[in-house]
């Protein structure tokens, strides 16, 4: 018979919760079946009581051993345990180049280290080597705090695939976003958000969430504006496509990628074959960009060529494909060359674009998903790292009374350390190479991820410990690195203690007006904590006019998610909500009273931001806009054209709002002025 207490204790070694609170507070038990499933996915096969006590020993060596395996130095003089089989030892630390820096005798189990002070934040490989072999570690030298400059930052964020302009094929394209990021900028504006830009599967015409993108270092060619791709081949005559469905307000990601496939095959045909005559410069351009990226892009376009011919889930290619047979592969880039050197052709155009956008202004913050497609490019080269037999979510809240299932896999805390974090440091690196910021969805993924068992129910899940202070370390220091500002998204149940080891590094925690508030009264401006990121609103929540009109809640209700009784109460608290802002925004001198419109009531809340102390404020484009559409409906897949809405962009109208929000968010128009007067 199973021993409950054995079995608590082995899942507590493995960092698994066999209990947790709700967001109420109320204690949830885990069952056991989960627990049991969760260990066996890290490897426990024997869970008789015999069985039980081998494995939690086993798991205590295992945990020690790999105390040893990542060190997190916060300054170059350090003391380091060491196991004692390799006192007398000679320990040597080497730098990302392979120079030593640092040699010593291990005389005891303590090893005192002193890097020398032009040794700079960075990675660092300890050795040591002795009678009993040799012993390696990896040393991350971080700082304690992410980059973060002195000033105030304020801009908007939205959706780049739902901007609707007369010159796109029915999708946004960098050519839109180089038009936005000028208009804020001219305006005063330093920050500009987007959704994830990353390489998405395409292969139903709802497209999918860029949360679950195929790879999260990749960015998706279909925002390649066809007008610039063809001004690189001015030779070359070919007719853009028009929008496929310009009357529609749906994005139809299959259709138009078809088209825009079709056209980029036609541009690539030619700059193939006329590579070292007419397009010899480019070629080498495109060369350099192979050589200096081979890494990340050939295995995406040898994954994306297989696909083509063998389906979009690697799980069901021929055996050869699927475990990546080193020589099968070889054998089909060599007779799929072309193919292959297409889809590396896209994304050096997405990665050249890029670089022309954000070489004057840098001003752009993307987005980096918690997770990936499960039949991606990215779970394909990492499925040695994974946890396929679990998926991601949330469990059960207010918000979503049946708990969320994000349907990705889960990382294992224990493979993603032997392997030092490469994946996860590429990750950083790759989305940080054009970014001035980067938000992390669901930041608390640093420390903890609830794992639904597969095909299970959220309330059947648990959370599972990652190792946070390893990879907090990492953040900070690929963030001064790049000089990138880190914005955290710790909305819904956070542990108190989170959110200040976010403050201690900088990292700027999310605060949604919707949200912040204290019974029905809206949170005064001046309780906002100076690291943070305040906004009105997400893309998982409802624009401005859809709140006001508590269309979020009605819609819930006609799905099905929300019971009449339980919308009613919502309304009801929504009412009481607003009445509540009104009344302070007037009381704080926001809001005339007699003038309360929507438009007035959102800049009101702009002056409202103006007079946080948040590092960094920002206004969505759909509020701007006036929007009352919602982009995603957490909760819903096909019950909701999720990420597939189209926002009609008037610039003009865009740039008078803009200049309106220069003169609130400015320090001697806006901020300043209103502070005075709380």
């Amino acid at each position: 018979m199973m021993q409950e207490g054995h079995l608590k204790t082995l899942a507590s070694i493995y960092g698994i919760a066999t209990e947790y609170r709700n967001i109420r507070g109320e204690r949830i038990q885990v069952p056991q079946k989960t627990l049991v499933a969760l260990l066996r996915a890290m490897g426990v096969e024997d869970f008789s009581p015999e069985g039980l006590h081998e494995a939690i020993a086993l798991a205590r060596a295992k945990k020690s051993t790999f105390d040893f395996v990542i060190r997190v130095l916060r300054k170059r003089t350090e003391r380091l345990r060491v196991p004692p089989s390799f006192v007398g030892g000679e320990a040597r630390i080497s730098n990302e180049r392979g120079e030593v820096v640092f040699r010593s005798r291990v005389t005891s189990p303590v090893l005192s280290v002193l890097l020398p002070p032009e040794c700079p934040w960075g990675y660092y490989n300890l050795t040591i080597a002795s009678s009993n072999g040799e012993l390696s570690s990896l040393l991350i030298l971080s700082p304690v705090k992410a980059y973060l400059p002195p000033e105030r930052i304020w801009g908007i964020h939205g959706a780049l695939f739902a901007l609707a302009t007369e010159r796109n094929q029915g999708i946004g394209d960098l050519r839109d976003l180089r038009d936005l990021q000028d208009l804020v900028v001219r305006a005063g504006g330093r920050f500009l958000g987007l959704l994830p830009l990353h390489l998405m599967p395409k292969d139903g015409p709802q497209g999918t969430s860029p949360y679950s993108a195929s790879s999260r270092r990749l960015f998706d060619p279909i925002y390649l504006p066809l007008d610039e791709v063809l001004s690189l081949f001015p030779e070359l005559s070919l007719s853009i496509p028009p929008d496929p469905n310009p009357s529609e307000n749906l994005i139809n990601y299959e259709l138009i990628w078809r088209e825009k496939d079709r056209f980029l095959r036609k541009v690539f045909q030619h700059f193939f074959e006329k590579r070292t005559e007419t397009f010899a410069a480019l070629w080498r351009e495109f060369q350099n960009f192979l050589d200096r990226e081979k890494d990340r892009v050939i295995w995406a376009s040898l994954y994306q060529a297989i696909a083509s011919e063998a389906g979009p889930d690697w799980r069901k290619w021929p055996v050869p494909f699927r475990e990546r047979n080193e020589k099968a592969l070889r054998d089909f880039f060599q007779a799929r060359e072309q193919d292959v050197l297409y889809f590396a052709f896209l994304e050096w155009l997405m990665d050249r674009f890029l670089e022309r956008i954000t070489e004057k202004h840098r001003i752009l913050c993307f987005d980096i998903p918690v997770g990936c497609a499960p039949s991606g490019i990215e779970s394909w080269l990492c499925r040695e790292r994974l946890v396929f037999n679990f998926t991601v979510g949330a469990p059960p809240d207010d918000f979503s009374p049946e708990g969320q299932n994000w349907g990705f896999h889960p990382f294992s805390p224990w493979k993603i350390r032997e392997n030092h974090y490469a994946d996860f440091i590429a990750l950083l690196r790759d989305n940080m190479r054009f970014a001035r910021f980067v938000r992390l969805d669901h930041i608390m993924g640093l420390k903890r991820l609830f794992w639904i068992p597969e095909g299970g129910k959220p309330s059947e899940g648990t959370y599972v410990q990652y190792p946070f202070r390893e990879l907090l370390a990492i953040l900070t220091l690929e963030s001064t690195r790049h000089e990138v500002i880190l914005l955290g998204e710790d909305l819904g149940t956070v542990p108190r203690f989170l959110r200040s080891a976010l403050r201690r590094s900088s990292i700027l925690s999310t605060r949604v007006f919707y949200f912040e508030r204290e019974g029905s009264s809206p949170r005064h401006p001046q309780e906002y904590p100076p690291k943070s990121y305040a906004t009105l609103n997400t893309h998982d929540m409802p624009p401005l006019l859809a709140f006001l009109e508590g269309k979020d809640v009605l819609l819930r209700k006609d799905l099905g998610i929300f019971t009449p009784e339980q919308a009613a109460v919502l309304l009801e608290d929504r009412k009481h909500f607003l009445e509540e802002c009104l009344k302070k925004l007037q009381e704080w001198g926001f809001l005339q009273e007699d003038n309360s419109t929507p438009q007035a009531l959102l800049f009101a809340l702009c002056r409202f931001l103006a007079a946080t102390p948040s590092r960094v404020v920002s206004v969505s484009l759909d509020d701007l806009l006036e929007s009352t559409t919602q982009v995603n409906l957490p909760g819903t897949v096909e019950e909701y054209p999720n990420w597939r809405y189209r926002l009609p962009v008037r610039w003009e109208k865009l740039r008078e709002r803009l200049t309106h929000l220069a003169t609130i968010f400015s320090p001697k128009g806006g901020r300043t002025e209103y502070v005075q007067n709380l």
